[in-house]
């Protein structure tokens, strides 16, 4: 009872302050909807239209506030249920399984799939046979794994967290997996196939051997224009690849840009972010990324495209030249606050050798707005090659710093 009491006590007391934030940013509209219609009682309360102007700007500057902190309270709330429903299961496979649900049964089948560690020589489905953890995050891990049927290694993803106790969550990562396995291209991993056990949800993958851009930029610390040019290169044509069949990454960070040991770059989690998030996934539907490099349309939980990508893109190009993100904080609000309002340090104040033309290419990446970045991938990439140590020329809108 405890299990369900306390996460249902967290969940009301995070959804309540959401509610009510969403009522103050109601109630500031209707104020600002009766100072443009210039109301008698409220006009007569005016000394002047430089007073009106002066309220009407600080109102909406208030809005534009009260929206960005709805909207990282809401990514926030997303990220405490999905720990929540890990602590849930790890409760679950605590005690004796007579009698328990299938997806307890199976985490003490898996060894202890909470915490991500499932031992090494598990068989899953009957043809996986688990070989050592790669790695993991917030909504589940990824194992190394022979698949007997393939005879070959194998990357498994097992699904954890919100997505384990969500009935349909099976469902929309088949539909999610089936899109993803439709981009056919060097530099984005293979998907093999989508599969449940006993309540555990798991995707087979092509395995890279190597190392991810996250990892390599830990190790040397920030990566010279040189060397990173021919993994841009190829980060860039499979960006396009994925956007030609219709698919947005929506995650695109280091940790999801593999480097295998001839220099080949394959992006990874195509369509598995989206459907992790889709619909009944999240407490109020709300775009989950990695707050680093994430565009403020997706910060703000608004509509997404190809232009999302571009920006992450950017924010990972600037990681990767400088050694560090292009804004970072103590807490996941205060970075997607910088994202909405922020201008961006220019690569050269932290690193004086990052060429110019890539500089001048990055920044247009990071505009605020959507309509003044590159419109596509391919666009940045000619941008790039552009010439080394000039200025790409800019086609498109004028650049803009602020939303």
């Amino acid at each position: 009872m405890a299990e369900i009491l306390v996460p249902f006590i967290i969940f009301s007391s995070i959804f309540g302050t959401v509610v009510a934030l969403r009522w103050l940013k109601y109630t500031h509209e209707l104020r600002m909807k009766q100072l443009e219609r210039g109301d008698p009682p409220q006009q007569k309360a005016l000394e002047g239209l430089n007073s009106l102007i002066a309220q009407r700007n600080e109102l909406e500057q208030r809005l534009r506030n009260l929206e960005t902190i709805v909207c990282n309270v809401d990514f926030e709330l997303n990220a405490k249920l999905n720990r929540l429903a890990t602590q849930s299961l790890a409760a679950l496979s605590s005690g004796p399984s007579a009698g328990r649900p299938a997806i307890a049964a199976a985490v003490d089948e898996a060894g202890s799939l909470a915490t991500g560690t499932i031992r090494s020589g598990t068989r899953v489905a009957g043809r996986f046979v688990i070989q050592r953890l790669l790695g993991a995050g917030g909504m589940g891990a990824v194992y190394l794994a022979r698949d007997e049927q393939l005879g070959e290694e194998v990357a498994l993803k097992v699904i954890a967290g919100l997505a384990l106790l969500d009935p349909s969550a099976a469902d929309r990562l088949r539909r999610e997996t089936t899109l993803a396995r439709k981009i056919s291209h060097p530099n984005v991993v293979r998907m093999h196939d989508l599969g449940e056990e006993h309540g555990l949800l798991f995707v087979s993958m092509e395995y890279v051997a190597g190392e991810s851009l996250a990892a390599r930029i830990k190790r040397l610390g920030a990566i010279p224009a040189s060397q990173l040019r021919p993994l841009a290169v190829q980060l860039c044509e499979g960006l396009s690849a994925a956007h030609a069949c219709g698919i947005v990454h929506r995650d695109l960070k280091p940790a999801n840009i593999l480097i295998d040991g001839h220099e080949r770059v394959k992006l990874i989690d195509f369509g598995i972010a989206r459907s992790e998030i889709s619909a009944g996934m999240t407490a109020t539907n709300m775009v989950i990324g990695t707050p680093e490099y994430m565009a403020p349309e997706q910060v703000k939980g608004g509509a997404l495209d190809a232009r999302t990508d571009v920006y992450a893109l950017g924010a990972v190009l600037y990681h990767a030249l400088t050694g560090r993100p292009p804004f970072v904080g103590e807490t996941p609000i205060s970075v997607g606050l910088a994202h909405i309002q922020d201008p961006v340090v220019p690569l050269r104040e932290l690193r004086p050798d990052v060429p110019a033309a890539w500089e001048s290419v990055i920044l247009r990446a990071l505009e605020k707005t959507p309509v003044a970045r590159w419109p596509t991938v391919a666009a940045l990439q000619a941008a790039l090659h552009a010439g080394d140590g000039e200025a790409a020329t800019w086609q498109g809108p004028a650049p803009t710093t602020r939303l």
